[in-house]
């Protein structure tokens, strides 16, 4: 579908088209739902909050319904940290979702660019176990198994957050140094538009920023129409339309 189809689309199963039963949705309202619903349709393809308790790859429509947003080998270089000469950071991709797979390039020493690259799996843990972890014989790092904790976070500066410096650290024995993070991850869905339904072409975000080209869904197609819907079931809900029922029906009929 084009925006232009989602947006009629979303009118019809409102009970919008030539009718003035409830409030009309303008194209920037609708714009919005349809982004939402994106986002809700990843979280719910990804995760088990869903009516099938089913996650990413659980099933081939879990496979493909996220597909488009799968990203594959990203290298992030990774730094050492200025507080523990044994952690390493990377900083994530600006599009960054769910985490699929990580593993780091790693060497015994990065003074001799002649040193062999290893690659080793990045084992997530969680940070009140990174303690134990760390001293303990058979789960801390070790570039003979191959294995490294990581752990996900945001770095203070001055005692304030860097929330638009989200990052990931893993972790050595000071045997060997982390030269890239390397990550499977699904992205963000690129936000649709529709600003050439309006007059003149554009419009305003809430926060100033100018939409002035028509943006598709990226999605699989095969995912318009339930995307579409639970745009429908969004607006549904916001305005007590007496059919929010029916159209929640319809969106787990889709898993």
């Amino acid at each position: 579908m084009t925006i232009q189809d989602m947006h009629w689309d979303f009118k019809i199963k409102l009970n919008k088209v030539d009718s003035s039963d409830f409030p009309n949705f303008q194209i920037p309202e609708i714009d919005w739902m349809l982004n939402e619903a994106q986002i809700l349709f990843l979280k719910q393809r990804y995760g088990v909050s869903n009516q099938k308790r089913m996650g990413f790859e659980v099933s081939q429509k879990r496979i493909d319904d996220l597909r488009d947003l799968v990203v594959k080998d990203v290298f992030l270089p990774a730094v050492v940290s200025g507080t523990d000469p044994n952690m390493w950071v990377s900083q994530l991709p600006a599009d960054y979702a769910f985490l699929i797979r990580a593993t780091v390039n790693a060497q015994t020493s990065i003074e001799n660019p002649e040193c062999p690259s290893k690659r080793l799996t990045a084992i997530q843990v969680q940070h009140d176990d990174l303690s134990s972890v760390l001293s303990d014989p058979f789960y801390s790092p070790s570039y003979s198994w191959g294995e490294v904790p990581m752990v996900f976070g945001t770095q203070l500066s001055g005692g304030i957050p860097l929330y638009d410096l989200n990052e990931v650290y893993a972790y050595t024995d000071g045997t060997f140094v982390i030269t890239t993070m390397n990550f499977d991850y699904l992205r963000m869905p690129t936000r649709v538009a529709f600003p050439g339904g309006v007059p003149g072409g554009a419009y305003d975000m809430p926060d100033g920023t100018v939409i002035n080209v028509d943006v598709n869904c990226q999605l699989p197609l095969a995912t318009h129409e339930e995307v579409v819907d639970i745009a429908v079931q969004i607006a549904a809900g916001n305005i007590d339309h007496p059919g929010y029922q029916v159209r929640a029906l319809k969106t787990s009929i889709h898993e």
